[in-house]
């Protein structure tokens, strides 16, 4: 019998790492939370009731002009070039953590590669009450190092010019002014703009923030500073930019309820820069005479600089309170599942915590959600896309309601980065460093994609020990005729630039089966995954075992090639998959890897660390990005990100379709299957469906009615009712139906408020025997099965249910629970206080495949087996 793919070979090594440190973690975070408390989260935002394509923007949307209420400085000989800018920032209320478009036209064109001159930085910043921002309260000067050496000497820092170099509006003498001197532990003085954080209540006197090195609190991996945004050759531009709350900075402060009391506002700042230097002189005449560094001819000195900084544009923005609604230390009744319904929670949650009713959510997978059904399983609301099977429920009265469709879908972050055009071949080449905001998949392209059978896709490029891919095979997606025929645009790119794989989440779900089920749906994907060669192009020999092309039961993306490629300094056997293309740790993580063009692949060994190890090249630099992922269509449009259509063929001709508000409806209504439960409906992604989007999603809630105690019965009951009516707005607001989801229909929300029903019946006249007969706690014994299911459930139609025989009485339902927060400190899916019975649900959940998988890894390992 042949062992799973994930112990066999190196991926046992990884695969052990990962079981044992991310699912025991998993578990310290559900044990910790019995003892935690946080208050409540803030909602995603967007506009109204788009999904994708385009990143989106809302009715707060605001335009500036950079000549308007401004009188022009003589002296400043950059301020000419500036006079026909024009900005638009997508949305600036009801913000969190975030995408946030920024687009212009009208500015200069970028020239060259990188940032010598005519370029945007762009900052975060926050200001005391009734004023606005100074430098000294910006996020800035840490930025990413291959970001850095693209720009002139200090552009991308705090630190001020002095001497001839100097500032004349900032340091008139050209020497430092105590204000700006830097002392820092076992350094040289410098001259350097303080970081003021808006939780240092002394900032006003002490200036420099917060431990002996002077440093601010802030990282390069923490910052969302934008070094430079490019200007194409038509004078236009756009970067989404990673908006950060305080739950992810809160030395800035954003929604933090009490500084906002206060009177302290958050802005986004952005700064143009021209071609000439602070000290007035041109900066393409410097000579290289070492003063300016190695880029001697680029625009030199900190955007904080006072030259520079006079010429900035500052907009107002307003962040959602946190824990505006939901009061630390209430009680919290728990719910749990799939990360689909992660952010549609955290909007609702404010509504029902000021009807005084406070919910919990824990991000758990799909198998997982629908063992906490089983008896024994845990009294808990859960949410998976998918019922149990028949069978494994026993007698156990489980009722299903509809609460939220979405989407599964491709977004991308892409830069245009075209060839030279002296023959004028290329119509688009006056968008050169703009963003792709138009891309076309089929599912043969992703089958290609998510098996690694691009040849840039295995360590070595196809050509490290072992390989498997074909050698005939495409280099990357710009090698692809079938690509290319799609997306004609890209036959004029670098073809240096390539994406680092398709990111995909580690882990099983529901979501990831429905990929697989329409990649078979297809009959060119599926004959490329059953080992056919279709358009020149065959598959990863790695992935032929895996029985892609029939195998339904596939809930999770494998990375299967065993290949490595002994790179410069690696020690054998050099690096594999998981160091180059590493998993993201859920969908709503793989949107946040491509917002921050940064998939975390570790291909370079530095062998001067203790100990020397893989590192990263970090993120990669504006106007070469080109990053995808699988995510969801709310994390999609949560980031602002764009999404690709997909058509069934590479023919240019057909627009595909788009996850959209309507085209996920019309795929859900025309696409409906039943499932093994009566009145409980998948999506078929093989169905035809005119503007039907394939990859559409419905997630049920789901109660074991009678192993759920009367008041989490009634709680639960209105937390549907909600889900059904006020929840469907769409909107920004906390309480409304964020960006990203679709509307449920009229048979859905019928079907939701008979749910409803049926557990405000079994509150007013309790039938099941553990809510009429009380009864010692008893030892309930969990399923055996990971992911059954049971068709004891009813549908949901408002009628009593009937005892059940099965499932201990929960001795308190008012649990708290500790949301599942995300890489980056984005808190989607997060709840509101501890967890107490539902930590232990997770606990076991993440337990089981630590304790049994996790160790025999680890002994096949270490045996070399």
């Amino acid at each position: 019998m042949r062992t799973p793919w994930f112990v066999r070979g190196r991926r046992k090594y990884v695969a052990a790492t990962l079981l044992v440190a991310d699912l025991s973690v998993g578990c310290w975070s559900a044990a910790m939370a019995i003892g935690a408390s946080s208050s409540g989260v803030t909602t995603t935002t967007g506009s109204t009731g788009q999904v994708a394509g385009v990143a989106s923007t809302s009715s707060s949307q605001v335009v500036v002009h950079w000549k308007d209420g401004r009188t022009l400085d003589p002296s400043d000989k950059n301020q000419s070039q500036f006079s026909n800018l024009q900005l638009t920032v997508s949305q600036t209320k009801d913000l969190t953590d975030q995408g946030l478009l920024v687009s212009w036209v009208g500015g200069k064109p970028t020239a060259g590669s990188g940032a010598p001159s005519d370029y945007l930085q762009i900052m975060q910043c926050w200001a005391s009450p009734g004023s606005a921002p100074t430098p000294q309260q910006c996020q800035w000067g840490t930025p990413n190092a291959a970001n850095a050496v693209q720009t002139g000497l200090a552009a991308s820092s705090r630190d001020l010019l002095i001497g001839q170099q100097a500032d004349p509006k900032q340091l008139p003498s050209g020497t430092c002014t105590a204000e700006f001197t830097h002392h820092q532990f076992g350094q040289p003085d410098g001259c350097t703009v303080p970081f003021w954080s808006a939780t240092d209540p002394h900032k006003s006197t002490l200036g420099w923030t917060n431990d002996q090195y002077n440093a601010p609190p802030f990282t390069p991996a923490q910052s969302n500073e934008v070094t430079y945004a490019r200007t194409a050759d038509d004078g236009t531009g756009q970067y989404i930019f990673n908006l950060q709350s305080a739950l992810t900075a809160p030395y800035l402060g954003c929604g933090n309820q009490a500084l906002h009391a206060a009177g302290d506002t958050c802005y986004l700042v952005v700064v143009p820069r021209g071609e000439y230097n602070l000290n007035g002189e041109l900066a393409a005449n410097e000579p290289n005479d070492g003063s300016y560094g190695s880029n001697f001819d680029y625009v030199a000195g900190s955007p904080l600089s006072a030259s520079a900084w006079q010429d900035r544009i500052q907009i107002p923005l307003s962040f959602t309170p946190i824990g505006a609604d939901c009061k630390l230390g209430s009680s919290t009744y728990a719910t749990a599942g799939t990360e689909f319904v992660g952010s549609v929670f955290a909007s609702w949650q404010s509504a029902l915590c000021r009807q005084g009713t406070t919910f919990g959510y824990s991000r758990i997978t799909d198998p997982q959600a629908r063992q906490a059904l089983v008896p024994g399983g845990g009294p808990v609301m859960t949410y998976q896309s998918a019922p149990l099977d028949s069978g494994a429920a026993g007698s156990s009265t489980l009722v299903y309601a509809p609460v939220a469709n979405s989407a599964i879908v491709f977004t991308y972050l892409i830069d245009k980065n075209y060839v030279s055009d002296p023959k004028h071949l290329n119509p688009d080449y006056g968008k050169n460093g703009t963003q792709v905001t138009d891309l076309k998949l089929t599912p043969l392209i992703v089958a290609k994609l998510l098996t690694q059978s691009y040849r840039s896709d295995t360590p070595g490029d196809g050509h490290g020990a072992g390989a498997t891919v074909p050698s005939t095979n495409p280099d990357s997606l710009l090698q692809d005729p079938d690509f290319l025929a799609l997306n004609p645009d890209f036959k004029f790119f670098n073809a240096t630039q390539i994406p680092d794989g398709l990111i995909a989440p580690f882990g099983n779900s529901d979501a990831a089966k429905q990929v697989w089920a329409w990649l078979r749906s297809d009959s060119a994907a599926k004959r490329f995954l059953a080992g056919q060669k279709v358009d020149g192009a065959s598959i990863n020999t790695a992935y032929a075992g895996l029985n892609l092309a029939t195998d339904a039961s596939i809930n999770s993306f494998p990375k299967n090639d065993q290949t490595s490629y002994l790179g410069p300094d690696w020690p054998k056997p050099g690096y594999g998959t998981l160091d180059m293309r590493p998993y993201a740790a859920s969908f709503a993580d793989a949107a946040l890897k491509v917002v921050n063009a940064n998939s975390g692949k570790k291909t370079i060994f530095d062998p001067t660390l203790s100990p020397p190890q893989a590192v990263g090249s970090g993120a990669q630099t504006p106007g070469v990005r080109f990053e995808i992922a699988i995510t969801t269509s709310e994390a999609a449009a949560l980031y602002g990100l764009p999404s690709a259509a997909v058509v069934p063929d590479a023919n240019a001709s057909n627009p595909g379709v788009l996850p959209t508000s309507s085209s996920i409806a019309a795929q859900i209504a025309g696409a409906s299957v039943p499932t093994s439960v009566t009145g409980v409906f998948g999506v078929d992604p093989g169905a035809p469906v005119n503007g039907g989007y394939p990859l559409a999603l419905r997630t049920y809630a789901a109660v074991n009615v009678c192993a759920t105690a009367l008041p989490a019965l009634k709680a639960d009951a209105q937390f549907l009712a909600y889900a059904a009516g006020a929840g469907q707005t769409p909107g920004t607001q906390l309480g409304q139906l964020p960006p990203g989801y679709s509307s449920l229909t009229s048979a859905d929300k019928t079907l939701t408020n008979a749910a409803a029903a049926t557990l405000r019946a079994e509150v007013a006249s309790p039938k099941c025997s553990q809510h009429t007969t009380p009864k010692p706690t008893a030892t309930a014994t969990p399923s055996s099965s990971g992911t059954a299911a049971g068709s004891g459930g009813s549908v949901p139609n408002g009628t009593t249910p009937p005892a059940s025989s099965g499932g201990a009485v929960p001795s308190s339902t008012k649990t708290t629970v500790a949301g599942d927060a995300l890489p980056g400190g984005i808190t989607p899916m997060a709840s509101i206080s501890a967890a107490g019975q539902y930590g232990l649900l997770a606990a076991l959940c993440f337990f089981a495949p630590c304790a049994v998988v996790g160790p025999t890894l680890l002994r096949a390992s270490r045996s070399g087996s």
